[in-house]
């Protein structure tokens, strides 16, 4: 992305957060609506399911709203919610993993029953296909995303956020609080994992 273009993007999402954290939850909204398509992408991609993924991505924004005043206006907006995303979707397979039906976080309505932004989210996918997952139904994407499902979470998320997500590891290792390099041999380790998997079924 173009430096200039990246600098403007910059300064309008930390006009948009000082303008949240004054009250204005349009502002808000607006946020929502510049990111929610890349917080269901990677909830959906960590969960395989979109009706979970809605509920995650629903939850992360929940948690980004309450945690405006730790955004720092210096830094881009897109790392910072997306880590919250990613952290959100591990939390909720670890729950997952502990019970037979999925987790429910947020009332039908989609607004937050705890009193969070009150605002009705409406993610793409759950009623109908998103660009980038249009093949979802086919048995070749099936089989990669059951492959990808199987994968230690630190592990798909890097992949999640790199190869789908297109985020440089320096970007990746701020999402995940981890060292670059640690971000980078998740990566690769995840990438091995996923070709020997995908050799045994394919």
């Amino acid at each position: 992305m173009p430096r200039s273009r990246y600098s403007r993007e910059g300064r309008e999402d930390a006009r948009l957060v000082e303008s949240c954290r004054d009250g204005d939850t349009e502002a808000f909204a607006s946020l929502v609506e510049r990111y929610q398509d890349s917080v269901y992408s990677v909830a959906v991609r960590m969960t395989g399911d979109r009706d979970e993924a809605a509920d995650v991505a629903q939850e992360a924004f929940i948690k980004a709203f309450e945690s405006l005043d730790t955004f720092e206006a210096r830094r881009p907006f897109r790392p910072w919610v997306l880590r919250i995303a990613t952290n959100a979707a591990i939390d909720h397979l670890r729950r997952r993993k502990n019970r037979e039906v999925p987790l429910e976080m947020t009332s039908e309505s989609g607004r937050d029953p705890g009193g969070g932004p009150g605002l009705v989210i409406e993610f793409p996918g759950r009623e109908s296909e998103i660009p980038e997952n249009v093949s979802v139904a086919n048995e070749t994407a099936e089989i990669v995303h059951s492959a990808l499902a199987g994968l230690p979470d630190n592990y798909r998320a890097v992949l999640v956020l790199h190869h789908m997500e297109g985020m440089s590891y320096r970007e990746i290792s701020r999402v995940l609080g981890v060292p670059r390099n640690t971000a980078k041999t998740w990566g690769m380790r995840a990438r091995a994992l996923l070709c020997d998997s995908l050799q045994e079924v394919m």
